[in-house]
Formats: C-alpha cells, sequence, structure tokens
C-alpha cells in the first residue's frame, strides 16, 4: 500500500516547536511561532507576525494573522499574541493589531472561541473567556477574564466586557458590559440590551470570599435593580467604604458614565492603551512613544 504524503506549507524561518503537531493542508508562515503541544488540526492558516504560546488546540479551517479589515492598517509589522491552552474551534478568525491603535491583538490563557468567532484588530481577550459560536468582535475591544458571550453575539467598536460577566445570545453590546452581570434584551430579545440580573456562576467561578461576595453582590443590587442615578448610586457605595470586586464594579462602572455612549475604551480612539504598552516589545514600545504628541 502507497505511504499518504501530508501536504502543508511551514516557512523555513517560522518557529515551531519540534512537540506542535502540525496537520495537512496548513499553512504557516515565515514570521510565526508555535509553541510545544500546540495542535493545528487541518487547513489552518497563520501568517503575519504571530506568536502561539503552547497547548492550544486550532481547529479546521481557522485563520490567524491575515491583515485587518481597518483601512488605517498600512501593512506595518503589526502582530498576534495567542497565550496557551485556548482551544479555537473550526472557522475562527484573529487579526493583528493597526499601527494607529497599539500594533497588537491579544488571546490570554485558557479560554474558548467556538465555531466561526471573530476576534478584530487591536482585541484583548483575556484569560478563562467563552466565546460562543458566530461571536463577532469589532476593533478595539477588551474581553476580561471570565466572561462568558453566547452564540451570534456582536459587539461594538471600544466595548469593554467586564468580567464574569455573561451576555445572553444573539445581543447586540453596544456599551460595557458590568462585571458580575447578566447582559440581555429582556421580553425574549424584543428591548433594549441591559442588565437584566446577577451572574451567579460568575460569582462563583471568581472564588471570590465570603465576604466579598456578600458586599459584591449588595453593590450590584443596588446599582441595577434600577439603572437611574448609577453616579449618586456609586457614590453612596463608595461613603460605605467598600472594597475589593465591589469597589473594582463601582469604579468600571464610573468609567463607562464617563466614556462616549457608555464605552470608557473611546478614550483610547487613534492611541495605543495601556495593555499594548504592557504586551509589545520595548522597540515597538519607544516607537508609539515617539509617536504621542
Amino acid at each position: 500500500m502507497a505511504e499518504c504524503t501530508i501536504i502543508r506549507e511551514i516557512a523555513p524561518s517560522a518557529k515551531v516547536a519540534p512537540t506542535a503537531r502540525i496537520g495537512p493542508y496548513c499553512v504557516i508562515g515565515p514570521e510565526v511561532t508555535i509553541g510545544p503541544n500546540t495542535v493545528l488540526t487541518r487547513r489552518v492558516s497563520v501568517t503575519g507576525n504571530t506568536t502561539i504560546g503552547s497547548g492550544n488546540i486550532i481547529e479546521e479551517g481557522c485563520v490567524i494573522g491575515a491583515d485587518p479589515q481597518d483601512l488605517k492598517y498600512a501593512g506595518g509589522p503589526t502582530r498576534v499574541r495567542i497565550g496557551h491552552r485556548n482551544r479555537l474551534a473550526q472557522r475562527v478568525t484573529v487579526h493583528p493589531g493597526t499601527e494607529v491603535n497599539g500594533w497588537i491583538t491579544s488571546i490570554g490563557n485558557d479560554n474558548i472561541l467556538q465555531r466561526g468567532a471573530h476576534v478584530a484588530h487591536d482585541c484583548y481577550v483575556d484569560d478563562h473567556t467563552f466565546l460562543g459560536r458566530n461571536v463577532l468582535l469589532a476593533g478595539h475591544i477588551r474581553v476580561q477574564t471570565g466572561a462568558v458571550l453566547g452564540h451570534m453575539v456582536g459587539l461594538h467598536h471600544f466595548v469593554t466586557i467586564g468580567r464574569y460577566a455573561r451576555v445572553g445570545a444573539m445581543t447586540p453590546v453596544r456599551r460595557d458590559v458590568p462585571p458580575y452581570t447578566v447582559f440581555h434584551s429582556p421580553h425574549g430579545g424584543g428591548g433594549q440590551p441591559g442588565v437584566q440580573g446577577i451572574h451567579e456562576q460568575g460569582i462563583l467561578a471568581a472564588k471570590l470570599a465570603p465576604d466579598e461576595q456578600r458586599e459584591l453582590r449588595r453593590a450590584l443590587r443596588d446599582l441595577f435593580e434600577d439603572e437611574a442615578a448609577l453616579q449618586t448610586k456609586i457614590e453612596q457605595l463608595d461613603n460605605l467604604g467598600v472594597e475589593g470586586e465591589a469597589a473594582y464594579l463601582c469604579r468600571f462602572v464610573q468609567q463607562s458614565l464617563k466614556g462616549v455612549y457608555g464605552r470608557h475604551r473611546e478614550i483610547y480612539r487613534g492611541k495605543a492603551p495601556p495593555e499594548a504598552l504592557r504586551l509589545l516589545p520595548p522597540e515597538l514600545k519607544a516607537k508609539i512613544r515617539r509617536a504621542s504628541p
């Protein structure tokens, strides 16, 4: 019986760990780094300046590092960074950053991106998140640790999803989603999306101390039983001396209130956000600082 030949294309200058597994019909570009025990199953394309860590599983049809769909992108050496132990299901796409807004798109560790999810340019997905089928992230978004996005959620540019929040399936997200909340449209999708309750599973997943859990739940109820006069409620909670995650919740909501249309990250429009400055190499940080007004 003739031996089957596996067809794949790996650029000679690509850095692929000996224990990484590259399946048939995969294409690996010259500036790509792939860490130990990462698996590309088949028909996966990884191009551009892309670094993928260890223990990831990247399934059929994924495209990582292709040019971003942003008219501001001018062909510069922007990049994608993917951490460890992530699972990218079929046909996930991840675009690199742009020269104007930070140079990098980053996915952290232990995330699940289901079939057809898209992470656009200059996005930051932290750790232990879940992106359901066909979730679409526009540019400049941050999804914080532990957040859950249901199937077919669409996110506006510069939105932040707070940590351990949950966004219901098919919800359009145009403003920041507070941490530890459940956010979706009421009445079966017929109303304006908003906070609909406390994400109890998120609080449990965060592994907070019992006292911190109680204080956080109290703050969530005080703020969102009625979203009117949020700023006044935040000031009242501050006067009570809230700490820990309750204090973080208050800061998050206050920043969103000060943002454009409820989006705190709009302040980074046209410049590098702090996440980029943490992740980029020194030479790029220096370049960004020289270009800053």
